[in-house]
């Protein structure tokens, strides 16, 4: 079976996600997650909007990837190829042997600082549809937002002040725009202001050695194939201050002809993305079931 994997990004996390990953009894883990992130109890509730903030998020939310991931790897193929959408693209590199999930916890952790370092102060980012790219871009900046995620033609994540944010979403509903959506997400990500968090962390990512990964990973930038370590982590470094083309990603894998696409993390809207641009390509996202038997029933019946 050819299977591609897409790994979710920060705005879908909920405290049901938080319990995942605190009823897996992966005691590594757990003890990672609670080394980067002290106010993390596994016997008390988490409120929605502490997983909100970076330095909550990330290192969650890649760590429930993670103990997904474990329970479904030896009982299923090895991907043709991985990808992830922002913050995803951590667990994409880890997923393809770039470094460890108990690594990854911490980079995680340390990708949260720099960024939040990098620019301190109220940032939001918010969904466009239904707009032209060249419209988007002119009454972002008016505002001063940028164009930070390219989902699909008419489909854009910008990134910019919260401050301006409502003034910028009523120009855009008077210009047409058919649905705005506000992302759980407070940092200006994929935009220049993000360009010495960007150089930060690629200089510790490139002290990592250069393993030769198990399966390719997609930059988010652009749908590069990186088939080592090094190509990937830079990638996975610039693409803090570099918008991404997500659509083009989406485009790469489905020329790779899967039998199956699957997103793993909180949310499915990488899987409603591809089921609009490939529905003759059978996608689901982890969300969509309640066990990982569930999971890979599914996968089964996709070749059978």
């Amino acid at each position: 079976m050819r299977l591609a994997l897409l790994f979710s990004g920060q705005g879908g996390q909920t405290p049901a996600h938080w319990r995942q990953l605190v009823d897996t009894g992966d005691t590594g883990l757990l003890s990672a997650v609670s080394a980067v992130v002290p106010e993390f109890h596994a016997d008390k509730p988490s409120p929605s909007d502490w997983l909100a903030e970076n330095k909550v998020a990330q290192p969650l939310i890649f760590a429930q990837q993670m103990v997904l991931w474990a329970e479904l790897r030896d009982r299923l193929p090895q991907p043709v190829c991985v990808a992830g959408y922002s913050l995803g693209e951590m667990a994409a590199c880890c997923v393809a042997g770039a470094f460890s999930p108990i690594q990854g916890v911490g980079l995680c952790a340390m990708r949260a600082a720099l960024m939040d370092q990098a620019a301190p102060g109220e940032y939001g980012m918010l969904a466009v549809l239904g707009l032209a790219e060249a419209q988007v871009a002119r009454l972002a900046s008016a505002a001063g937002f940028a164009i930070a995620i390219r989902n699909a033609p008419r489909h854009l994540v910008l990134a910019g002040p919260q401050a301006a944010r409502p003034e910028l979403a009523n120009a855009l509903a008077a210009a047409g725009a058919t649905r705005l959506v506000e992302l759980a997400v407070r940092t200006p990500s994929h935009t220049a202001r993000l360009v010495p968090a960007a150089l930060a962390f690629g200089q510790h990512l490139a002290a990592l050695a250069d393993a030769r990964l198990c399966c390719p990973v997609l930059s988010a930038i652009d749908a590069t194939p990186a088939r080592r370590a090094a190509p990937a982590l830079a990638a996975l470094a610039r693409q803090l201050a570099e918008p991404l083309d997500w659509a083009a990603c989406l485009q790469a894998i489905r020329e790779m002809q899967p039998d199956a696409v699957l997103e793993i993390g909180p949310g499915n809207a990488l899987a409603r993305l591809f089921g609009e641009l490939a529905p003759e390509i059978p996608v689901r996202a982890s969300d969509d079931f309640r066990s990982c038997d569930g999971i890979v029933g599914w996968l089964a019946s996709c070749t059978g």
